[in-house]
């Protein structure tokens, strides 16, 4: 197994920070100082220390949760600038979980917490084009040449992107529009920074699926247990490999 997988599996830290963790050169395998994620280990027989110390260690059952994330909060768990952070929601939540990808500061809406590794890998890869699906209300209507322009993909920032699947809502009386749009990457702030240079500034956001996981009803701020059915469905429609 590699020790990035087995810590993850572990519950030790989110992927990031195991893999900078990693990095720094802080894990010792039988002696020997690690600096490669996907190191080989056997847990049952290699020692593992941690900047020095041992570790005991064994893989935890799988956990997920989504939460309805308010805007207002960063969607991690500790911020350095002291910032509101989703732990503030989740603390009754027992097992240690960790954020699937981010919500930026000012959207709202699904994020997926989880212990399982493997799973928020696949979802973040961006070969596996998983969908993400937001509703946003824009500045003004979208007009038919942009409208096309998002849903063939094009190139912004020197990065071309995916096509985007759009849906158009409803017009509030000031002439804003409301869309559904589901795209199928990660990129940072992508729907915002694509919306303000077809010249209309997203001014809500607030993603509402991940692939077969919905928000549905849940209130913001609260959070739930995914049931064994919606992880089973989940892994089957994205052709998950685990």
């Amino acid at each position: 197994m590699k020790l990035m997988k087995f810590l993850q599996d572990c519950g030790l830290a989110s992927r990031r920070d195991i893999r900078q963790s990693i990095h720094a050169g802080r894990f010792r395998v039988s002696g020997r100082v690690v600096t490669d994620p996907n190191f080989p280990v056997r847990p049952q027989r290699d020692a593992i220390h941690m900047d020095g110390k041992p570790l005991r260690l064994a893989p935890r059952p799988k956990s997920y949760f989504i939460l309805n994330k308010p805007t207002g909060v960063v969607s991690t768990l500790a911020d350095p600038e002291g910032r509101p952070t989703i732990r503030d929601f989740i603390a009754r939540i027992r097992e240690r979980v960790y954020p699937v990808g981010r919500l930026d500061f000012h959207s709202d809406g699904l994020m997926l917490l989880t212990n399982d590794g493997a799973l928020a890998d696949f979802i973040l890869a961006a070969r596996n084009a998983v969908p993400k699906t937001y509703l946003l209300k824009i500045k003004g209507a979208l007009g038919e040449a942009a409208r096309k322009k998002l849903e063939r993909g094009f190139v912004l920032e020197g990065e071309r992107l995916n096509p985007f699947a759009i849906e158009e809502m409803s017009t509030t009386g000031s002439g804003n529009s409301w869309l559904r749009v589901t795209i199928t990457e990660g990129k940072k702030h992508i729907l915002r920074k694509a919306f303000l240079y077809s010249g209309h500034p997203v001014e809500k956001l607030r993603r509402v699926a991940i692939g077969s996981l919905t928000l549905g009803k849940l209130p913001l701020g609260h959070w739930r247990e995914l049931r064994p059915d919606e992880i089973v469905r989940f892994k089957h429609q994205h052709r998950f490999p685990g």
